[in-house]
C-alpha cells in the first residue's frame, strides 16, 4: 500500500490523531487487523505508528514527526510477519518489525482515511492511494516517490 496524505489535526487533540490505513474487517470488536496512523496524546504524538489490533495489541512507533499541513508519502509493505512503513522515498525504513498476521486469511477489507472499527479517522487529505498484492521493495518505492 502507499498513498500521499496532509494531517490537519494536532498531535494533542485526541489520543490517536487519526488512522490512514486500516485492513480488518468493518466493525469487528477490538479492530483485528493492521492498521497505521499517526499517535496522538497516546503516542507516539506527531508520528507514524503501526498498530496490530485484536488479541495481538501490538504497536510499532516511527521516529520522525510529521509536520502539520505538510504533503507525505508512505508506504507500508508487509511480508508474512516482516511489517515495513516507509516515508517520504526513504531507503531506510520509518518503522521496521515483527507482527503477526491480526485479520482471517483472504480478509480483503481495506479502510483509507480510517480504521476498521471506526475510531479515529484521519482529519486531513489523501491522495493516490493503491494497493498491491506484493510487498514493493524500497528502490520501487523510491522511484514512486520521485515521480
Amino acid at each position: 500500500m502507499e498513498l500521499l496524505f496532509w494531517n490537519g489535526l494536532p498531535g494533542e487533540a485526541r489520543p490517536v490523531t487519526g488512522y490512514i490505513f486500516s485492513r480488518g474487517e468493518e466493525g469487528a470488536g477490538g479492530a483485528p487487523g493492521d492498521h497505521l496512523g499517526i499517535g496522538g496524546t497516546q503516542g507516539p504524538a506527531g508520528k507514524l505508528f503501526f498498530y496490530k489490533g485484536g488479541q495481538l495489541n501490538q504497536t510499532l512507533s516511527g521516529k520522525t514527526e510529521i509536520p502539520l499541513k505538510t504533503w507525505h508519502h508512505v508506504a507500508l509493505a508487509r511480508e508474512g510477519k516482516k511489517v515495513t512503513v516507509y516515508l517520504n522515498g526513504s531507503m531506510e525504513p520509518e518503522i521496521a518489525g515483527e507482527a503477526e498476521a491480526g485479520f482471517p486469511a483472504g480478509a480483503g477489507q481495506i479502510f483509507i482515511g480510517g480504521c476498521s472499527d471506526n475510531f479515529a479517522s484521519f482529519e486531513g487529505r489523501i491522495d493516490k492511494a493503491a494497493t498491491y498484492n506484493r510487498a514493493l521493495q524500497p528502490e520501487e518505492i523510491a522511484a514512486r516517490f520521485q515521480k
